[in-house]
């Protein structure tokens, strides 16, 4: 019997992302939202303005200077 070692768990890759770059992402998704090109479901149209909404809230509950960490 083997034991797993630490080297056989992938890890997951982390990428970070400061206040700025979560605005431009929060800006993108309410684009997509809005875009008459897209052809995104009337469903697709309010998750993505709610998921812009969302980060805008959550964003002003941290500092200016604070990176985030999200595993990719």
């Amino acid at each position: 019997m083997t034991d797993a070692s630490s080297d056989s768990i992938p890890t997951p890759k982390q990428i970070t992302l400061r206040v700025p770059e979560v605005h431009s992402l929060a800006d993108r998704l309410l684009s997509r939202a809005l875009s008459m090109l897209s052809a995104d479901t009337e469903e697709q149209r309010r998750d993505l303005t709610m998921a812009s909404r969302t980060l805008r809230v959550l964003l002003r509950h941290i500092s200016a200077s604070d990176v985030i960490a999200i595993d990719a």
